[in-house]
């Protein structure tokens, strides 16, 4: 990374010359935050942005080093990228409606059904005929 300069700790830089890598410094800041502002609305801008701060950073560091533009060791680095996990699909709670039933199901069940008043099968108490003549 670049060097920071603190107004008191640096006696060969005037006033002027602070004035101007702080504005220097807004600017740069005011451009980046409107590009990070713009990318960060899609995944593909956003991951596209940070490979591009990734090269930025190592051609602005080879103008440090005067400006060798030749291959660098940390320029051969591959390119990761993330991999987002989303939460599940939400299931259904329990206590939820009933099963449908076939109607071969709902044969067997009415067949099933066996009278308390006379005890034949095929119907119950409500619809058995010893019941309702009384």
């Amino acid at each position: 990374m670049g060097t920071v300069c603190e107004p008191n700790a640096t006696s060969n830089m005037d006033d002027s010359s602070i004035q101007s890598l702080m504005a220097q410094h807004g600017l740069l800041s005011h451009k980046t935050s409107m590009l990070v502002d713009n990318a960060a609305l899609t995944d593909a801008r956003s991951t596209f942005l940070l490979h591009e701060f990734e090269m930025l950073n190592l051609k602005v560091d080879q103008v440090d080093n005067g400006g060798n533009v030749g291959k660098s060791k940390s320029s051969s680095k591959s390119w990761k990228v993330e991999q987002v996990i989303h939460d599940p699909n939400a299931i259904r709670a329990k206590e939820c409606g009933k099963r449908l039933k076939s109607s071969k199901e709902k044969a067997i069940s009415k067949s099933s059904r066996q009278c308390s008043v006379c005890g034949a099968n095929g119907h119950d108490k409500r619809t058995c005929s010893r019941f309702i003549d009384r």
